[in-house]
Formats: structure tokens, C-alpha cells, sequence
């Protein structure tokens, strides 16, 4: 998908924008970004927006190529960049890539030469990577001496204000989205779609084509599904192994909780190796911006002295401590009593079938399928109560809104739906009852989730005409700007954190329960080979491509995953203590429930040990890349030293009778104040 570059001034309608650089000339202009305004667009709005879009950074502007479609009275304006606006920007942005001596090091312009593929502005940087500065550049766009949006009298500026953040709560720009390559994506999806191997995909060519976010999940969905094939094999060997049932449970929660120890350090290790090879290791973090949908009054930010919305942590705090957490709590009320009834209406079936011999067994069934549908139901409701409630906190930053839509449903989603079968454990006893209700629950929430997820968008665009845009035989000989509509008109892509959370609770049945039904890992990976799939096809196919951060591991859901890892050795062992064997055993070896309990909390404080002791053994960061990391500081800490040193003689030769900085900082403690700048300044000197 190109567009020819016709060779016209800068504010000419119909044409892209040159380049400030002679060198990025070329006939054609591949568009990276779209952006939709409203209907009926003010055209001085439009031409504004351009305006402020191709200027130079020096007088306020972002200093990329804009394009006004193929209507110049259109709302559609394609976005794209230089390479040496590109490069800038990566320096800016302190983007890690490959140095000639095989090192990841923040990008230098300057010693751009001496970075392997810099030349060439598709291998250097990734299709992601260049969405992704696009969109960070349009973002820092500021308002500077305009008091309002032109054509729009009523729309008020403040100085130093986001433009786009303002256009977006203003509804003047409707959408803003990268686009697909269609190559390249038609590339991916072969590689993707038809891989002979059922799990393994090209995480690479993911990350290149959707970002670190996107690629690291499904690095994450792979290994994890992977690592389920050694348990699926142990939990069917030892189903079959002629011993005692209450030496299977103990054999397969020893391996259990070695396991999800294992798997869980060994995936740190892979994120970390990820993370380097892909440069977003030791990105630094950038000031984030407000939230499109953060309100309160204007003010000046004190760091970054620019006008931004401003809102009082207090209120904030009340919102979450007299609101949010009294609504979770009443959602959780909600799902203890759908368990209740549950149990009631269990006790009935097996008295109802009880007393009709010629009843179906499959009738005993009856209430853990209805269950399981009431919990998969909580949890899509409190999910969508969740992000009106975290909404409406206001919360500034993005991330804090993650964190805290993230801490309210996974303690929801916990107890929905691992109440019932700790219910059934430690107080009803009953392990027949368990494993009834886990195969129902795994069964029945994998085929409601692979529903909701995929097929339910797929009619809503269907039957709505959304984001369907022209069949496939009319898309090909569609005008460009056509296709890119259509691109818009595709579902917002919604993030991974119901997938993260569908693992989640994956991870939760498999470490928790297993011992119970060793076949559980076996179901969760025939369930995950489609998964892989259907996500995959999903983000191709069903969603508009979303713009995608770097990311250096799967974040919060790393701890949360080792949380369950420690609650899966006081599970494994407690149920082993409840077990009838283990009854037996006790009756027949005049052992008291004191004893069990004891030896209990014996087991489980040496398993405990065992866990803290291979987490411990295995490092998180291999070391080749801990000795890379250390080589690149070190070096870098050497070229300060040298800047320094030259600087001082410099400096001496100018005042030879003061032993000095200025400000009165000793030379030895110029050198110890500047030893924690960033690789990224480090280049810049």
C-alpha cells in the first residue's frame, strides 16, 4: 500500500508532504498511520491539523508526512514519517538496537553508522517500531499560541496542551490507527496460520508486525502451553500406574508444585532473553501523558510546565474506598451465593436421582453445568462494572488504570471461580464432588470463553454491516483509501487482559487442583492449540491493528502467576490430607487428626523450601545477557569518565585558580553524581 509523492509545497492539499531531508526523497510513501475526523470536518480544522502535523519540531510541530486521502474536502488524513525523523525520534525515545559489536545499546543518531542495518529503514526498524514513534510523536504535539481549535470557537486551548488528547475528548477525531502491510501480513499469516507445528509460531515476525505487548503474550501462551505437555504426560502415566490412589496424589503434587516453580522461573529467563534480543530490556521509561478520559481542571504540571487536567488524589482515594471496594464486595456476595444454590440444588439432583433409578445419569451434571455458566456470566459482568468503576476513578496515568482494573477483577475472578472448589474441598470433603465440578468448569468455560471471544464480535459485525467493510474479491481492486476505511471500520482491538486472565485461571486449576484429575493439563492444551489460532486470527482479521508499546515481560500477571504457584502447596497437600486413603491410613495406624495436621504443615513448609530454594538456584537473567548488560555499562561508564575528564581540562584552562564546578561540586563528586545517567544520555554526550 502506497501512495506516489507528488513533488509540491508543503501546504498543498492532495499531495503528501515533503521530507526536510533531501536523502528520504523517494517516488513513493508507504502510509503508517490513518486518522479519521468527524463528518463534515471544518476544512480549516483540517488544514490546521496538517499544518501542525508537517512543521518542524522547532516551532512546535511533529515534522512527519501527512496526506489529505484522495478527497481533499475528506475527513481522512495518512500519516508517515522520513527516515531521519524516524531515527531521531528512536533516539528520543531510547530505543535499543543492535551495535556493531553484537550489543544492544540505546540508539545514538549521531553514531547511527556504526548500528548494523541503520540504513535501511525497514530492517532497523520494525513496522511496530515506526507505528509506534508515529504515534508517541503526534501525541507530544502541543498547543502553542492557540487559543482554541480552529473552527471550532466553542473548543478551547490551553498552552502546552496535547492537541491530540484534546481532539480525541473534543470528538473531533473520530479514530486513530495504524495500518497493515498487506504483505507483510499476508506473509505472517503463512507462517502463522499454516505452521506443520501445532504450538510453536514466529514470535519475531510478530513482534516486527504487531509490537512487544502482542508478541509477548503470545510467547507467553506458547510456553506455557508447551510446558503443559510434560505434566499432560506425567498426569496420564500416573493414572495408569498400578499403585495406591493416595500415593498417585502425593507422587503428582511433588511433581506439581516442582512444576509450576520451574516453569514460571524458566519463563523469566525466556522473557528476559525476549526482551534483549528485541531491545526493550532496558528501555528507558518515558513521562507518561494524561489519559484521553482524565478529567479535572486545567493547571500547570510542575515537572513538564505544561497545561494538563488536574484532580485531586483524595477524591480519587474516596471514589475507590466508599464505592469501588463496597461494589466488589457485593459481587463477591453475589458469587458466594450462586454457590450456595449450587450445593442446594446438587444435594436435590442426587435425591431426586436417588429415588428415580431409571434417571439419566447425565442429570447429576445438571447443577455444575448451570454453575459454571452463572460464573463465566460474573465474570462478564463485573468485568465491564470493573471498567465503569476504574473509569470513573479517573485515574491519570494509564498504567495506574491498568493496575487498578487488573487488582479489582483478578480478585473477583479468583474468588468466582475458585470458592466452590475450596468449598468442596476443605469443608464439604468431598473429592468425587471436586472433580466433577472441575471437569464441568473446564469444559464448559473453555467453549463459553472461545464463543464470546471470537464468535460473538464476528456476528456483531456480520449483522450490524461494522468493520465487515467489501468482500474479500471486491477489497482487491478497491481504491486505496477504500481499504484503509475499511481497516477503521474493523472492532478496537481490546487488549489482552482477558486472554492473560483466561490463563490465569488456567494456571490456577492445573496448580490447585490436578492432583484431583491429573487429565486437567491434558484439556487445557487441546484447548490452547486452538486458542493460539483463533487469537491469532482474531488480532489479524477481526480487530483494527492496535498501536503497541514496547514490553520487557507480561508485567503484574507475573506475580500473580507465582501467587498461585506458593497457594498451590498448601492446596496439594491439604487435599492429600482429606483424602480416604489417607483416613484409612490414620484409622489403621492409630494416627489423630492432630497428627495429620501436623505432619501436614510439615510437608508443606519442606515443599515450601523446596520452591524458595529452585527459585532461588534458577537466575531470572541468563548470564550472557547479564555480562552483555555489564559489558555495554561499563563501557559506557568509561566514555563518561573520558567526557569528563576532557571536560575538566577544558574547564581548567578557563579557570586555572578555581578546583571547582560550578555551583561549587568537587570534580570527584561530578564523577560519582553523574554514574547513573542512562546509556541513552550516555550516547548523546
Amino acid at each position: 500500500m502506497f501512495f506516489f509523492m507528488e513533488r509540491k509545497e508543503p501546504a498543498a492539499m492532495g499531495s503528501w508532504t515533503r521530507p526536510t531531508c533531501k536523502c528520504c526523497v523517494s517516488s513513493a510513501v508507504q502510509p503508517l498511520v490513518a486518522l479519521e475526523l468527524i463528518e463534515n470536518i471544518n476544512m480549516e480544522t483540517k488544514r490546521w491539523l496538517m499544518s501542525r502535523i508537517q512543521a518542524e519540531k522547532i516551532v512546535g510541530g511533529a515534522a512527519l508526512m501527512v496526506h489529505p486521502g484522495e478527497d481533499d474536502d475528506g475527513n481522512m488524513l495518512l500519516v508517515s514519517a522520513s527516515q531521519h525523523v524516524l531515527l531521531r525520534a528512536a533516539e528520543v525515545l531510547g530505543l535499543y538496537k543492535l551495535y556493531k559489536d553484537g550489543s544492544m545499546i540505546s540508539f545514538s543518531y549521531k553514531d547511527r553508522r556504526n548500528f548494523k542495518n541503520s540504513g535501511d529503514r525497514n530492517e532497523f526498524l520494525t513496522l511496530a517500531e515506526r507505528q509506534f514513534i508515529i504515534w508517541r510523536t503526534l501525541e507530544n504535539i502541543k498547543a502553542i499560541d492557540e487559543k482554541y481549535i480552529p473552527g471550532y470557537p466553542t473548543k478551547f486551548l490551553h498552552p502546552g496542551e496535547a492537541i491530540f488528547n484534546r481532539l480525541q475528548k473534543s470528538k473531533i477525531l473520530h479514530a486513530f490507527y495504524p495500518l497493515h502491510n498487506e504483505k507483510m501480513l499476508s506473509e505472517l499469516e503463512t507462517r502463522w496460520f499454516s505452521h506443520r507445528n501445532l504450538t510453536l509460531q514466529p514470535i519475531d515476525s510478530i513482534y516486527k508486525y504487531f509490537g512487544g505487548s502482542v508478541a509477548m503474550y503470545f510467547s507467553f501462551l506458547e510456553f506455557f502451553t508447551c510446558s503443559l505437555v510434560p505434566m499432560a504426560i506425567f498426569g496420564t502415566v500416573v493414572v495408569s500406574l498400578s499403585m495406591d490412589t493416595i500415593d498417585k496424589c502425593i507422587l503428582f503434587s511433588v511433581f506439581n508444585i516442582i512444576w509450576s516453580t520451574v516453569v514460571m522461573e524458566l519463563w523469566k529467563r525466556h522473557s528476559f532473553v525476549l526482551s534483549y534480543t528485541w531491545g526493550t530490556l532496558q528501555m528507558n521509561s518515558q513521562f507518561e501523558e494524561p489519559r484521553v478520559d482524565y478529567k479535572g481542571p486545567i493547571g500547570k504540571n510542575p515537572i513538564t510546565h505544561r497545561y494538563q487536567p488536574y484532580y485531586p488524589a483524595w477524591k480519587r482515594k474516596v471514589k475507590i474506598w466508599l464505592v469501588s471496594v463496597p461494589v466488589l464486595c457485593l459481587f463477591l456476595a453475589f458469587s458466594l451465593y450462586g454457590m450456595f444454590v449450587f450445593f442446594r440444588a446438587e444435594a436435590w439432583v442426587k435425591a431426586f436421582h436417588g429415588e428415580h433409578d431409571g434417571c439419566w445419569a447425565y442429570v447429576l451434571y445438571l447443577p455444575s453445568l448451570l454453575h459454571a455458566l452463572y460464573i463465566t456470566a460474573m465474570n462478564v459482568l463485573y468485568k465491564k462494572v470493573a471498567e465503569v468503576l476504574t473509569e470513573w476513578e479517573n485515574h491519570r496515568l494509564e498504567s495506574s488504570f491498568q493496575d487498578h482494573l487488573t487488582l479489582k477483577v483478578l480478585v473477583f475472578r479468583f474468588v468466582n471461580c475458585f470458592a466452590a472448589l475450596f468449598y468442596i474441598s476443605f469443608y464439604l470433603q468431598d473429592l468425587e464432588l471436586l472433580r466433577k465440578n472441575l471437569v464441568s468448569l473446564l469444559v464448559l468455560t473453555q467453549i463459553i470463553n472461545q464463543f464470546i471471544e471470537t464468535l460473538v464480535p464476528y456476528l456483531y459485525k456480520t449483522f450490524n454491516g461494522k468493520g465487515a467493510g467489501l468482500k474479500k474479491s471486491t477489497m482487491e481492486n478497491a481504491p486505496e483509501v477504500d481499504k484503509i476505511m475499511s481497516q477503521g471500520q474493523k472492532t478496537s482491538f481490546p487488549g489482552m487482559f482477558d486472554e492473560y486472565m483466561e490463563l490465569f485461571v488456567q494456571f490456577g486449576y492445573v496448580s490447585l487442583f490436578s492432583c484431583i484429575y491429573p487429565l486437567t493439563a491434558i484439556m487445557i492444551v487441546v484447548n490452547n492449540i486452538t486458542e493460539i489460532r483463533l487469537d491469532a486470527w482474531k488480532l489479524c482479521h477481526l480487530f483494527r491493528k492496535p498501536f503497541v508499546s514496547p514490553a520487557a515481560n507480561i508485567g503484574v500477571w507475573q506475580t500473580a502467576f507465582e501467587m498461585i504457584g506458593f497457594l498451590s502447596v498448601i492446596t496439594n497437600c491439604l487435599l492429600i490430607s482429606i483424602s480416604p486413603q489417607v483416613e484409612v491410613y490414620c484409622a489403621e495406624n492409630n494416627l489423630t487428626s492432630k497428627d495429620v495436621l501436623i505432619w501436614t504443615v510439615g510437608v508443606e513448609h519442606v515443599l515450601l523450601a523446596i520452591k524458595i530454594i529452585l527459585a532461588f538456584v534458577i537466575p531470572d537473567i541468563p548470564q550472557w545477557v547479564r555480562l552483555r548488560i555489564d559489558r555495554v555499562e561499563y563501557q559506557s561508564l568509561q566514555a563518561l569518565k573520558h567526557k569528563l575528564v576532557e571536560a575538566d581540562k577544558v574547564h581548567s584552562r578557563e579557570t586555572e585558580d578555581k578546583e571547582t564546578w560550578p555551583g561549587g561540586i568537587m570534580w570527584s563528586d561530578s564523577i560519582e553524581s553523574s554514574l547513573h545517567m542512562s546509556n541513552r544520555q550516555l550516547n548523546l554526550l
